[in-house]
């Protein structure tokens, strides 16, 4: 049957329903439940009211039951009061802008107040105290009384009590006559208003008719210190430690008071227009205040003429600034320790790998920039720390620390027992240096063993990359060549030899494709008296030969082939340039062990065991390593030594000089 024409349809969209848990999910379990959030809420909203006092009524006992905040801000007319009060998730900063109105007349000299609210869930704070809580408010001479009760299938419920009634008054009280959940003390709340709202002197806040002072707040919480900022001149800092974090930075900061009127706002803001003292996302930003008295810049025409700052290039407010902002900075470094403990574990976790390959040292100093750059720029964002972090330990990673090693590497075996002699002028950085260089070269030597043995090893993928980054292993006259690898001969006189436009050789055009090997080049400058350069010195051309592959005639023909290409070409000069050529395989043909001369010995070429040269690498590095660990010098700094050569086992162990990663490798 067809329904009539005016019959009700039913809504394709019903009414929104809500659950009675839905406006502690939108305000906060704080704001709703914990009256010091609540109380400190309502303060912030007067204070965005442009209110310079606010009076507050609290309970004493539950015989008197009644709370309520008024305050001598703009107040609200109708409209606004319902666009404000009905609007969830309103937005204050696109409504009223990020600065404060003041009602007429009650800014004088006053500097430009920045607001604290966003989001307007301080409103909700009246049902922390009561089911029910009345707003009477007054703005242009007009007077409008509502009654706010929260809802059950609503978040809440307004009914107007008075509409448009005549005033001569401005501001807004917040009054709840059956309250509930009062367990701070008329002093407790004091104690609490006063860590927050002191910045400002012309904002005064009385509770039960007592005003707010800092003799309110409790002893652990404030501490005064005598700053002297040059010979008979001082300021007084008064440092305020909630010791607990609030919700935001609002009430937090650095507050300057000269003359007992507040320059500026208080905020984080450090000397420079772009310098912020810490990051306010920080645990300690959200727990200290710092107010400054300094009157001795009223007369220094430090402060601008309408008080809403300094002027940053006067040299007095220069002086105190750095004074105190030396000090505060100092009381922040104490506090945001376990901010700085949870970034490192943070930036230890995303770089684990790569410290993990580091040597000790390494890691030591990876560790000691994050520490420093989060102590020398407590403002930088944690994300920020993270992603440098991963800059410094790709740098570190690829650093090689021979440099020191090259002068123990001047005295051979047979001049060991000098080694005493050397590193009773070392200090315990540089024994650390070599110490982490030698444990990295041991690494890299069992892992070229591994490589050896396995016949399914390639040269080009696998050897070439090792030996690179190992030319030391053919003994310590190569410990400082500076060295350049080429694939190609015409990369090798371009590059090598400096000669852009000369070609290479057609029948070799590329090392690293070789399909019996790969070889790398190695250079070291010959200068003149005068430092020039004039030539090459020394060259080394290293061949490496597949595991299964044995080392012949044919094999050493090839490096004398290379070899003797750069001779006719001009790069090398005759009884100039010593050249040393190694051949290295898993083995070597019978009559093929010794060594291969020309040019009058001046050009060697050896044929080398895999195994060999390794072995006798480690046992040279093995017994410096034990001469170094037990030098004399470092009688004194033996625990320190040890704890540094701790093995890798787990994250937290990465950092062996008492660092901490902060969670366990999986």
């Amino acid at each position: 049957m067809a329904k009539k024409k005016n019959e009700e349809q039913p809504s394709l969209f019903p009414e929104v329903l809500y659950d009675e848990r839905f406006l502690d999910s939108h305000a906060g379990k704080h704001i709703l439940h914990d009256p010091k959030t609540a109380v400190v809420e309502l303060i912030a909203n007067a204070w965005d009211a442009g209110a310079t006092d606010v009076k507050i009524l609290w309970p004493i006992s539950k015989a008197t039951p009644r709370f309520s905040i008024q305050d001598n801000g703009t107040g609200m007319t109708n409209a606004e009061f319902n666009t404000r009060w009905r609007t969830l998730n309103y937005n204050r900063q696109d409504h009223q802008g990020s600065t404060v109105t003041f009602p007429d007349g009650l800014k004088p000299g006053q500097p430009d107040r920045t607001a604290f609210g966003r989001n307007g869930i301080g409103r909700w704070s009246g049902f922390c105290f009561g089911k029910a809580y009345v707003v009477d408010t007054h703005k242009d001479q007009i007077r409008n009384r509502y009654q706010v009760t929260r809802g059950v299938q609503t978040p809440f419920e307004i009914k107007q009590e008075i509409t448009d009634e005549k005033t001569k008054k401005h501001g807004t009280t917040i009054e709840c006559l059956d309250c509930h959940n009062i367990w701070l003390s008329p002093d407790d709340v004091r104690g609490e208003i006063g860590m927050r709202f002191l910045t400002d002197p012309n904002f005064r806040v009385s509770v039960n008719g007592e005003a707010v002072s800092f003799e309110d707040i409790n002893n652990p919480n404030i501490e005064t210190l005598k700053l002297k900022i040059r010979h008979g001149i001082t300021a007084d800092l008064i440092v305020i430690d909630t010791q607990a974090s609030d919700r935001t930075t609002k009430q937090h900061g650095v507050a300057w008071h000269v003359g007992g009127r507040l320059v500026g706002t208080c905020s984080w803001r450090g000397v420079g227009p772009e310098e912020d003292l810490i990051d306010g996302r920080r645990i300690a930003a959200k727990r200290f205040t710092f107010i400054v008295r300094a009157d001795h810049l009223a007369n220094a025409e430090a402060i601008k003429k309408d008080w809403s700052g300094f002027d940053r290039d006067n040299e007095q407010y220069q002086e105190a600034a750095k004074v105190v902002y030396d000090k505060v900075r100092e009381y922040l470094l104490s506090a945001s320790e376990d901010d700085r403990k949870e970034t490192f574990a943070k930036a230890a976790e995303r770089n684990f790998d790569k410290l993990k390959s580091m040597g000790p040292l390494q890691r030591e100093k990876w560790a000691d920039f994050v520490t420093q750059a989060q102590e020398n720029c407590p403002s930088i964002k944690e994300s920020d720390i993270v992603k440098l972090s991963e800059v410094v330990a790709s740098l570190e990673q690829s650093k090689s620390g021979y440099a020191l090693l090259h002068k123990l590497s001047e005295y051979g075996p047979d001049r060991i027992d000098e080694l005493n002699s050397i590193l009773a002028d070392w200090t315990l950085d540089m024994a650390k240096a070599v110490l982490d260089e030698i444990g990295q070269r041991l690494v890299l030597v069992e892992e070229l063993k591994v490589r050896i043995e396995d016949p399914k090893t390639q040269e080009v993928q696998d050897l070439q990359p090792l030996f690179e980054r190992g030319l030391w292993i053919f003994g310590a006259e190569f410990e400082t060549i500076e060295y350049t690898a080429n694939e190609s001969m015409t990369r090798v006189v371009q590059s090598l030899f400096k000669q852009p436009n000369m070609k290479g050789s057609r029948n070799r055009p590329d090392f690293a494709i070789l399909p019996d090997g790969t070889s790398g080049l190695y250079s070291y400058p010959r200068y003149d008296s005068d430092g020039g350069e004039v030539g090459t010195d020394k060259l080394v051309i290293v061949e490496l030969k597949k595991p299964e592959l044995k080392i012949g005639e044919e094999q050493k023909a090839q490096c004398w082939k290379y070899v003797k290409e750069l001779f006719e070409k001009g790069l090398l000069q005759a009884k100039a340039t010593t050249v040393r050529c190694f051949v290295l395989g898993s083995h070597v043909e019978t009559l093929e062990t010794s060594p291969r001369a020309e040019m009058d010995g001046t050009v060697t070429i050896q044929p080398l065991l895999f195994a060999s040269v390794l072995e006798r690498a480690k046992s040279r590095l093995l017994k410096l390593h034990d001469r170094v660990k037990n030098a004399p010098f470092l009688e004194s700094h033996r625990e320190k030594i040890k704890k540094f050569l701790t093995p890798i086992k787990v994250a937290p162990s990465l950092f062996s000089n008492g660092s901490e990663s902060g969670k366990d490798s999986k």
